[in-house]
């Protein structure tokens, strides 16, 4: 797997793009495996460098990636194994199909909301923007609901007051101001955090 991914980090794009969908249900069984922590670093590495060319989302979500990155993750795995997972969730999420298998698992939001401000800088930045992607392009009623129960509205909230880089801040204030409205009339978050973030 280390090999593998050091030929995927020099290897020219055009063959990126040809990689067919099996490659990546290979990539899963490595990680369902649990071989080694190396090995499954060096899979979520290769996931995350060729997603990034041609329809290869799209060849991930036929291999159900998402669900089983989301499965792989409840099962709280080393801080860097998250550092990486929710990376690669965040760029799966900025396409519609990504959108709609992530909210396909009961679990999805509430897990992206535990991770913030719990794992690193790299992932609060990660993390916000999947929500970022989900608010503004998926945000069903439902789906804006489930965000306040499961608790990432107040995280949203939490990473305003913490010690995050300015733009990560941006980006959760964009949120609670997008949906401001809605949440403000919820007993599931203290008024006083969302009203300074309205417009």
């Amino acid at each position: 797997m280390v090999i593998l991914k050091r030929v995927i980090e020099v290897t020219n794009s055009r063959l990126l793009e040809k990689l067919k969908p099996e490659f990546f249900k290979q990539m899963l069984r490595v990680l369902k495996s649990k071989t080694s922590q190396q090995a499954t670093k060096s899979a979520l590495h290769i996931l995350i460098q060729t997603c990034l060319w041609g329809r290869n989302k799209s060849k991930m979500m036929e291999a159900n990636v998402i669900f089983e990155l989301i499965e792989f993750e409840l099962e709280k795995p080393e801080k860097h194994v998250t550092e990486l997972i929710i990376n690669l969730l965040a760029h799966l999420c900025s396409c519609a199909d990504g959108r709609a298998q992530f909210l396909g698992h009961a679990g999805s939001i509430a897990m992206v909301a535990k991770r913030i401000l719990r794992v690193s800088p790299a992932t609060d930045d990660r993390a916000v923007q999947i929500l970022k992607s989900i608010s503004k392009y998926a945000a069903t009623n439902h789906v804006l609901v489930e965000m306040l129960k499961v608790g990432a509205v107040t995280k949203l909230c939490m990473v305003m007051q913490a010690d995050c880089a300015a733009y990560v801040k941006e980006k959760a204030r964009g949120i609670l101001r997008l949906h401001s409205t809605l949440w403000n009339g919820s007993p599931c978050i203290a008024v006083y955090l969302l009203t300074r973030y309205q417009r």
